[in-house]
Order: C-alpha cells, then sequence, then structure tokens
C-alpha cells in the first residue's frame, strides 16, 4: 500500500465522528422493545454482510482519537465507486445533510442511515459526492432509489465509495458505524471480520509470561507473513500506542504491516513495515518509560483507590480506556472512575473485584492488552 494512507491517522480534526453526531440529531426512531444494551466500544458478533463489495482494508479504529471524542467507527479503504451493500434488511431513515430526498446536491452529499428490521442501526460515511462538473465527475455517491423510508435487503447496493465532506483530503474509505437497538455505538471490527470468513484463529502453545519479551528478546526480522509470539506482542503494543494493528493474533497481515509503518513514521524511522534493531529500540524505549515499566513490573507499588498518582496510574488510565473501560481523565490521580474501571475488568477476568492493582491484576492487564504473549499456534 501506498505509505501516504496511514496519513490519515493524522487528519484535520473534523471527522466522520462530527457528522455522525448530526445524523443522529435528526434520527429519532424509538429503540426495539425488550433490545440488550451493550457497552460503549463493545466488540459484538453481530450477524451482517460486508459493506463493501470490493477489494478494501481495515484503517482508522473504534478509539483512534480524534479532536472531539474517539472515532467510533470503522474506516474501511477502497478506491472511489466500489460499491456499498446494506449489511442488513432495513429501512433506510436519513440520507444526506437534506431533509429533501429530490433536492439532492452535490455540496450536500454523501451520507445515510440504516435502521435493521431488528432495530440495530448502521452509518455509512463519505460515500462519493462528486457528481459530473464538480470534482472527478465519477457519479453521485447513493445508489437511484435510496431515500429515507425505503426498505431495503441485505446485500443490496446502496451507494460507492468516496471522500466526501471532511474527508476530501484523505484516501477514499468508507466510515463505517454500528449501533445497537438502544442506540449505543459498538465496535463494529469483529462483526466485519466474521463477515468476512476471517475469525481470530484459535491459540495453540508458546507464549512468554513477561509483557514484550518475545519481541525485545528477540532479533528476528518481522515482516508481512511473520507469525509467532513476537508478532502478538508487537500487535498489542501497536494498539496501546494509538496504530491500530487489528485482533491479537500473531500473525503480520496488512493491518499489522500499515500499523508498523504508522508507527515508524511517527518517530521520524524509515516506513518500510519491518520491524529490525532500530524499530525494536523504539519500542524498548517507549516501554522503559515510567508509566510502562512500572505497571508491567510484577514488584512494582500496589496501586489503591485515594491514594495512588503518577505516571504509572495515568497508563493504568489509558489502558483500561483501550480496554473498553471509562477510568475518568487520563491526569494520573487514582480516584472513584478509574477504582470502578478496575473493578470491572478485574471482575470480567476472574479476580477479585478489590479496585488495586497488585500483580495478578498487571499480570491479567498484561494478557488482556496482548503485550504479554498468549500461546499463538499463527498460521
Amino acid at each position: 500500500m501506498p505509505d501516504a494512507l496511514p496519513a490519515m491517522a493524522r487528519r484535520p480534526a473534523l471527522t466522520g465522528l462530527a457528522l455522525a453526531a448530526v445524523i443522529a440529531l435528526v434520527v429519532a426512531v424509538a429503540p426495539a422493545a425488550g433490545a440488550a444494551t451493550h457497552t460503549y466500544g463493545e466488540m459484538v458478533d453481530y450477524p451482517l454482510v460486508f459493506p463493501v463489495a470490493g477489494h478494501s482494508y481495515y484503517f482508522d479504529s473504534f478509539y483512534a482519537q480524534r479532536y472531539n471524542g474517539d472515532h467510533h467507527a470503522q474506516d474501511l479503504m477502497a478506491d472511489k465507486m466500489v460499491p456499498v451493500l446494506a449489511v442488513a434488511s432495513g429501512r433506510i431513515e436519513y440520507v444526506n445533510w437534506s431533509s429533501d430526498p429530490d433536492n439532492l446536491r452535490p455540496d450536500k452529499c454523501c451520507s445515510l442511515a440504516l435502521r435493521h428490521d431488528d432495530g440495530w442501526q448502521t452509518y455509512y460515511i463519505h460515500l462519493n459526492n462528486d457528481s459530473p462538473g464538480t470534482d472527478d465527475g465519477k457519479g453521485w455517491g447513493i445508489a437511484p432509489g435510496i431515500r429515507p423510508g425505503v426498505h431495503v435487503q441485505a446485500g443490496e447496493l446502496i451507494g460507492w465509495v468516496g471522500d466526501s465532506g471532511n474527508a476530501e483530503s484523505t484516501s477514499p474509505h468508507l466510515h463505517f458505524e454500528l449501533r445497537d437497538p438502544s442506540d449505543v455505538i459498538v465496535n463494529p471490527y469483529r462483526a466485519l471480520r466474521t463477515a468476512e470468513g476471517k475469525e481470530t484463529p484459535p491459540v495453540c502453545s508458546g507464549g512468554s509470561s513477561i509483557p514484550l519479551e518475545a519481541l525485545l528478546g528477540g532479533a528476528r526480522l518481522l515482516r508481512r507473513g511473520s507469525t509467532g509470539s513476537d508478532v502478538s506482542e508487537l500487535q498489542g503494543f501497536l494498539n496501546l500506542e494509538g496504530h491500530e494493528a487489528g485482533p491479537v493474533d500473531g500473525i503480520f497481515g496488512t493491518m499489522t504491516d500499515l500499523a508498523v509503518r504508522s508507527f515508524q513514521r511517527a518517530h521520524g524511522l524509515n516506513a518500510d513495515g519491518v520491524v529490525g534493531e532500530q524499530t525494536r529500540s523504539v519500542v524498548r524505549r517507549i516501554a522503559d518509560g515510567s508509566g510502562f515499566a512500572s505497571l508491567t513490573d510484577p514488584h512494582g507499588r500496589i496501586l489503591r483507590p485515594g491514594e495512588a498518582r503518577g505516571d504509572d496510574v495515568r497508563t493504568l488510565q489509558e489502558w483500561l480506556r483501550v480496554l473498553g473501560y471509562d477510568a475518568g481523565p487520563f491526569d494520573g490521580v487514582y480516584g472513584s472512575l478509574t477504582a470502578e474501571a478496575v473493578a470491572g475488568f478485574q471482575t470480567a477476568a476472574g479476580l477479585t473485584a478489590d479496585g488495586k492493582v497488585g500483580p495478578s491484576t498487571r499480570a491479567a492487564l498484561g494478557t488482556a492488552l496482548g503485550i504479554t504473549a498468549l500461546p499463538s499456534c499463527g498460521g
């Protein structure tokens, strides 16, 4: 892939998030009765048709930072005019910025929202807006007949990939969001991978017990096609640093390659996607930083609510957010929100939910984040 593509992670502040917020204001349909509520950012196994009918690859993650919050969507990079499909059967709730579906203007295109028959909802943003005489002349990004109130079937053509709105300065892509019937925004990544038939591979053997031991203790070059526990630790580390490497599966694929290149660019390295001595040295420098090193040290101080503060607490708050727990602001102060988030994580990990971070909780954090390699068969 061209090295310029990952620059999307540094694109201008206004993103699809702002557009989705506006759409949410005009879409007001009551949730389905008795629908289960999920948590913000939760990975879900929701059945859907993959929304892009052509070659695409994953980019910006759910928690990629924007000036006004999280990205809260999955970007699917693809060429302009690649077909976009309805992921489920349902009714079109919103099209464009205009309330008049017969007055579709190029400067108002292109996005839409679909309310599924089961009450779930999906958003399709940055569809092509280049009508003849405006930009590239490739055509309107919303399929004929697609307007509010129209019922569509799963897999039906609803539009085409583009770079409309605030994506004009980025590569073409589909900003795809998934919301449950209670309008809680969930992470669609796992559902998308399942739709592709690319679920996370099974765990087999190997692994390590010390964070980043396999990655920093090894010397082999890691590149696309590599597999193993050092790759899984690399993926976990990149995800923590905001360079979305995808699932921690120990397989160095396209998404990991893009994440490595993004990390290398951010640190002034040659963005060749190969992890060798120079890239490892930067990873080691970050891992030796006070917050990271303290929080991964099994003999580090016990962090207690109302008492602890410092870089290790700030790192804890950041890591909990990556795992989907709201620990409050990243202020390095172990307050009530941080304690509640720790207790929630401990419960999910099968630990005593005492809100204190000691050796067992540190180890569980490393495993959950992927920086302590789980056994993996790769392949």
